[in-house]
C-alpha cells in the first residue's frame, strides 16, 4: 500500500473500505435494485461538490458522431438544461470536459464554452480536445488554446500504443510547461499501458476519468482491480469518482458501485480523488440527482475532512481553479 492509501487511524474509512471489499467478494451474485434517492441520511452534512465532468452539446454549432450511437442524449444540452438537472443536487463549480465533437473541432469547442462562461462564473475550467501525437500541429493548436485563461487541461483517445508514441511524449512535455492537466479515458484493458506512459511522464498531472470504466454491469472486478493497483502506486495520477452508473447499466444500485469506489478510496485515498457528475451522459442510466445522492450516500462515513477534499479542494488543486 503507498504513502495515499489509507491510513490506519482513520476508522470511519477503514470500515468503508471494509465494507467495500465484502461487497466485491460477492459482486457477482448480488441483485440490483432501485435506488431510493430519499434513503436517511443521504444528505446530511452534505458539502458542496465541484463537479470536475460536465459536458455540453450544441449541435448547430458542432458535429458529435458518436451520438448516433445514444439516442437518449442525442440532442443539445445547454447550461440551463445543466443547471436544472442540478439545482437540488448540491453543486458549485464546474469543469468542462470535451465531449467528443468531431476531429478538428476542438479549438472551436473550447472557445464556444469559454464564450459561455463570461456570463457564468461557475465554469471554472475546460478540458479541451487536443490529439498529443499530431507533432507540430500540438504546439500549434495548443498555443491558441492556452490564450483560454479557463484552459485547464487536454484530453483525447489513448490508443493502445500510447505509451510508445514519441509524439505523444513530447505533447505531454508541452502539457507540462504550461501547467495543464491530462485526463485520461480509457477502458480497463488499456490500464496497464496507461501506467506506462505515466512512468515515462513524472512531471505531468494525470486524471484518470470515470475510475477507468470497470464492467460493473458484468460484474468483473478483479481485472480492473489489477490495472488500478499498479497505476495508483504513481504518484502524479488522480482518479475521477464518475461514469460509473453508466458503466453499471440501468438497474444499477449503491451496492453494486460501493467495491469499486471502496477501492479507489484505498488505492488513491481522499488525496487523489475528485467527483465528476458525467452530465449529460449519466441521463442513459440514472438522473443527475440520483447519481449526486448516491455518491453522497457512499462518502457518507467519511470524515469531514476526507470528503472536503474529495468534493472540493483536490479538483482545486489538481486543476489549478
Amino acid at each position: 500500500m503507498n504513502k495515499y492509501s489509507v491510513q490506519a487511524n482513520k476508522i470511519n474509512r477503514r470500515k468503508f473500505v471494509k465494507k467495500s471489499a465484502l461487497g466485491a467478494a460477492g459482486l457477482l451474485c448480488q441483485p440490483a435494485f432501485s435506488m431510493n434517492i430519499n434513503e436517511s441520511g443521504s444528505r446530511k452534512k452534505s458539502i458542496q461538490k465541484t463537479d470536475t465532468h460536465v459536458h455540453l452539446f450544441d449541435l448547430d454549432k458542432l458535429k458529435y458522431p458518436w451520438l448516433k450511437n445514444a439516442s437518449a442524449i442525442n440532442r443539445s444540452f445547454s447550461l440551463s438544461d445543466f443547471q436544472e438537472a442540478t439545482k437540488e443536487a448540491n453543486v458549485g463549480n464546474i469543469i468542462f470536459v470535451e465531449s467528443g465533437a468531431a476531429t478538428g473541432l476542438g479549438v472551436k469547442e473550447a472557445r464556444w464554452v469559454s464564450s459561455l462562461a463570461k456570463n457564468n462564473p461557475r465554469i471554472k475550467g475546460i478540458v479541451a480536445k487536443l490529439d498529443l501525437s499530431q507533432g507540430l500541429e500540438v504546439s500549434d493548436n495548443l498555443k491558441l488554446l492556452t490564450k483560454l485563461k479557463l484552459l485547464k487541461g487536454i484530453r483525447c483517445a489513448f490508443l493502445n500504443n500510447a505509451h510508445e508514441s514519441e509524439s505523444l511524449k513530447n505533447g505531454m512535455g508541452l502539457l507540462a510547461s504550461n501547467n495543464l492537466a491530462f485526463d485520461i479515458l480509457v477502458s480497463p484493458g488499456q490500464l496497464e499501458n496507461v501506467t506506462k506512459l505515466v512512468k515515462k511522464c513524472p512531471e505531468n498531472t494525470f486524471i484518470l476519468d470515470h475510475m477507468g470504466n470497470p464492467d460493473i454491469k458484468a460484474g468483473e472486478f478483479s481485472f480492473w482491480k489489477e490495472g488500478i493497483n499498479k497505476l495508483a502506486i504513481m504518484p502524479n495520477v488522480n482518479c475521477k469518482i464518475s461514469g460509473i452508473v453508466t458503466k453499471a447499466g440501468n438497474q444499477w444500485d449503491t451496492e453494486n458501485l460501493r467495491p469499486y469506489l471502496g477501492h479507489v478510496i484505498d488505492k488513491f485515498g481522499p488525496e487523489r480523488l475528485v467527483y465528476g457528475g458525467d452530465w449529460p451522459v449519466v441521463l442513459r442510466a440514472s438522473t443527475y440527482l440520483d447519481w449526486s445522492t448516491a455518491f453522497e450516500k457512499m462518502t457518507h462515513e467519511l470524515t469531514d475532512d476526507e470528503k472536503l477534499k474529495i468534493y472540493q479542494q483536490n479538483a482545486d488543486r489538481i486543476y489549478n481553479l
